[in-house]
């Protein structure tokens, strides 16, 4: 073993060229795999403390319970024997304004026992009334804010309050919740709220258990007390679990970097093989025994395997820990689990190993007495096994099959796993189908000249290794169209779901008092906005609806009433009202029903339809025409300004201007479809980055596996290209022959990606959304373009090295067969 080990060792040590690809490619899969190992551990440790940290500081959290009213209910536990603080957690939800700045805020309490805070300033000091409060430094960078600054909160119909910002903190992290922003404030700031939780601390660590009971005993109906410790673990496990579905997804990256990373070094090592065949031939020679020339091979293989996965390995670490402190979770520090990075380096060797298996078994075969020729050129194989041919294509109609009834049920995990079926159904059929493809190409290719015919020839002649060289750019190519068409389809589900239960874009609206005019003008002028008008509101009651409180009609202006709800502008012998569906439904009434309206001291009569437009805002029950209630003779307040945005608009962009324009007007609240939707861009900007991660590494490994094909191709062809050489064959036009040969190559295996991940990728986004909203079918097209542009380039880069070497060869090779 060890005279094996030292040939094997000796071979890489004086060829360590011909064994880098195989070395990027493991270097690459496994670095993939260990960052995608180090991500999680450290994202998911950063979103722990993140959720826990709050409650690192107390022994005891008692929780009210939701139909808790008392502003005091906590106050009864200071009584407990042994409980030596108790601090109500208090927290709203504002909108905050600061400059032209404007956006939603989570303002938290502090703890008045300073033993329990658990943070630090970094600058200034803590607040000391409800006109102070300290804020995450991120929170003041982009509020274009500083210690010492005011700011201005507003929240519902409370008068809003300008506040001081004392102190600051970087806490490490980014909000957990809907709001944009974070801020700080003393308890007083929270005057006549009722506290949703509290901290308590004990005097006796020993006596936890026992306190708990105690104080479960004197808690009102509903509320609960636990250890700090797992109430931190639940909060963690609840952040920590809404991750699973982009974990799932960085580990099918994963996979299929390896695959794509094993087919390379499969093709890799077959021109490490042609390379030293005359050696080979020379072992079996001297009387190395077929098995012994196998485990020498092996042990390359090994070794540089080895090298590759313990390199990228380390590499994953770093990379994964900076893409989890980009995000901002990685506030725990650096969390690697040896087993998992061993297993990174596991997996990367036998991934090699199994690789390399069967052109090991063939370079083994190698007959004795081919030391003694000339370099042969290595024959065609036929595609073999049809036995796994069969089961592919039945694997791959039940894999379409399972994706069909997941798209139409709208089944995620299903989807899922339809797409691991087809996969495995498509890796024993694909290069069977693209090897059949090359004889076309091969014909069409002689009429496109010289350097065109040689190209085709040689890839039809060596149809088998080309299909082989193409599956790499296939695995890749289909898992990024697969992506990028998922996410634009989802992006387009959701924004026509938006627009379709949002039909106002932007509603600005006051408690009752005239909105501005000069807010009215300005967001008029926002460019993303098509239509924008004040809109009259009046106070009504619903004889019938049940509610305790008044509430109110909008009166729509003929100018929106067009584009909004064109019912209302068309002539009616009784006015329309829109309401909500859900108040016909309550009430059994069909659509048209009369309702009557309290307005004053008069009842107004209306047929009652139903419409979204009624539900967009969350403060207006009914929707009229302004000419509808000014015939009745009501006058309406313009408390309202609604907007409707163009199509096909810049959420973000649109939110931007919005927040900037009514930066200036603390009395409106903001709401309609811009409030909506961010959580999920996120998301998908998250996604859309994955398949540009993807791209990158699928793009190094092609190009690679490309290479690797066209290297084995020039030694197979050196007396081929010699003769071409001695009969006048410019350089030129050999490198434009391999270049074509590349190129074929990789935009056959796009084009087959984009065949298989179109459709998958529009299923997966069906199966995802479908429950909820009505599919829209959107293609990325200039995605999916550049994709075939990034083939192209890959195969003229991946035809250099071989050029290089095909140019170099003497005319005088050409008598040497």
């Amino acid at each position: 073993m060890r005279v094996i080990v030292a040939l094997a060792w000796a071979q890489v040590r004086t060829y360590p060229t011909r064994f880098l690809a195989i070395i990027a490619a493991v270097l690459l899969a496994t670095g993939f795999l260990a960052a995608t190992a180090t991500f999680i551990a450290t994202a998911s440790e950063g979103l722990r403390r993140t959720a826990a940290a709050p409650l690192t500081t107390a022994d005891i959290v008692i929780a009210a319970a939701d139909s808790t009213s008392d502003p005091s209910w906590y106050r009864t536990v200071a009584e407990v024997p042994h409980v030596r603080t108790v601090d109500p957690q208090f927290a709203r939800t504002v909108s905050v304004v600061s400059g032209e700045r404007r956006g939603s805020a989570n303002v938290q309490s502090i703890a008045a026992t300073a033993a329990v805070r658990w943070f630090d300033l970094d600058r200034g000091s803590w607040p000391t009334g409800p006109q102070q409060v300290v804020a995450d430094q991120r929170t003041l960078d982009e509020l274009g804010a500083g210690v010492g600054d005011p700011v201005t909160f507003r929240q519902g119909d409370r008068p809003a309050v300008t506040v001081t910002v004392t102190g600051s903190t970087d806490l490490g992290f980014r909000p957990l919740a809907g709001a944009s922003f974070r801020f700080y404030a003393d308890p007083a700031y929270f005057a006549d709220d009722v506290p949703r939780a509290a901290l308590v601390t004990i005097d006796d660590p020993n006596r936890l258990e026992a306190t708990i009971d105690l104080i479960d005993r004197i808690l009102p109906s509903g509320a609960s007390a636990v250890s700090a410790s797992a109430a931190a673990d639940e909060a963690a496990a609840r952040l920590v679990g809404g991750s699973t579905q982009l974990i799932v997804l960085m580990l099918a990256l994963v996979a299929v970097a390896l695959l794509a990373a094993i087919l390379v070094i499969a093709n890799t090592f077959q021109v490490v093989a042609a390379q030293r065949v005359r050696q080979t031939a020379l072992l079996r020679l001297v009387g190395g025994h077929r098995s012994q020339v196998s485990r020498i091979l092996l042990a390359e293989a090994a070794i540089v395997g080895t090298i590759g996965a313990v390199v990228g390995a380390a590499a994953g670490v770093v990379v994964g820990y900076l893409g989890a402190d980009l995000l901002s979770i990685s506030g725990g520090g650096l969390r690697v689990n040896p087993l998992t990075l061993a297993g990174s380096v596991l997996v990367g060797i036998t991934a090699t190993l199994f690789a390399v298996g069967l052109p090991t078994r063939r370079a083994a075969g190698v007959a004795p007495v081919r030391a003694l020729g000339e370099l042969p050129e290595v024959p065609l194989a036929a595609v073999r096994a049809p036995r796994r041919l069969v089961a592919g294509v039945v694997v791959t109609f039940g894999a379409v099959a399972v994706l069909a009834v997941a798209g139409a049920g709208g089944s995620l995990p299903l989807a899922l796993a339809g797409g691991l079926l087809l996969a495995a159904g498509l890796l024993p059929v694909l290069p069977r189908l693209i090897a059949q493809l090359l004889q076309p190409i091969a014909r069409v290719s002689e009429r496109l000249g010289v350097a065109a015919g040689l190209a085709g020839s040689n890839l039809n002649r060596n149809a088998r290794r080309t299909a082989t060289a193409a599956m790499a750019v296939v695995v890749g190519a289909a898992l990024i169209a697969c992506l990028t068409v998922a996410a634009r389809t989802g992006q387009a589900t959701v924004e026509a779901d938006l627009a379709a239960r949002y039909p106002v874009a932007v509603s600005a609206h006051t408690e009752g008092t005239p909105v501005d005019g000069a807010t009215a003008r300005a967001l008029a002028a926002v460019p993303e906005l098509a239509a924008s008008a004040t809109v009259g509101t009046v106070n009504a009651r619903f004889s019938d609806a049940g509610k305790a409180t008044p509430t109110r009609i909008a009166a729509l202006p003929a100018s929106l009433a067009d584009r909004l709800a064109p019912e209302l502008a068309a002539p009616t012998e009784v006015p329309v009202l829109l309401v909500p569906e859900a108040y016909l439904a309550a009430r059994g009434l069909p659509e048209g029903s009369p309702v009557s309206v309290g307005v004053g001291d008069r009842n107004l009569s209306f047929a009652a339809r139903t419409s979204r437009l009624a539900d967009t805002t969350g403060q207006l029950l009914g929707v009229t025409s302004a000419d509808a209630l000014a015939a009745q003779g009501v006058p309406a307040t313009p408390t309202t300004i609604w907007a409707v945005a163009d199509p096909d608009f810049d959420r973000a962009a649109l939110a931007d201007r919005v927040h900037a324009v009514t930066a200036g007007d603390l009395e409106v609240e903001l709401g309609g479809g811009i409030t909506e939707g961010g959580d999920l861009a996120e998301v998908l900007a998250i996604l859309l980055g994955l398949a540009l991660a993807m791209l990158g590494v699928t793009v190094i490994i092609s190009l690679l596996g490309v290479a690797n094909l066209l290297g084995l191709s020039v030694i197979e062809r050196t007396p081929e290209l010699a003769l071409l050489r001695a009969l006048g064959t410019r350089r030129g036009r050999l490198r434009a022959m391999l270049a074509i040969e590349a190129v074929a190559i990789t935009v056959l295996g796009a084009g087959t990606g984009l065949l298989i991940g179109v459709p998958v990728g529009l299923v997966g986004a069906t199966a995802t959304v479908g429950a909820t909203a009505t599919p829209v079918i959107a293609l990325p097209w200039l995605q999916l373009a550049l994709l075939l542009v990034v083939a192209v380039v890959t195969g003229v880069l991946a035809s250099v090295v071989p050029a290089q070497r095909a140019t170099r060869i003497s005319p005088v090779l050409s008598w040497t067969r």
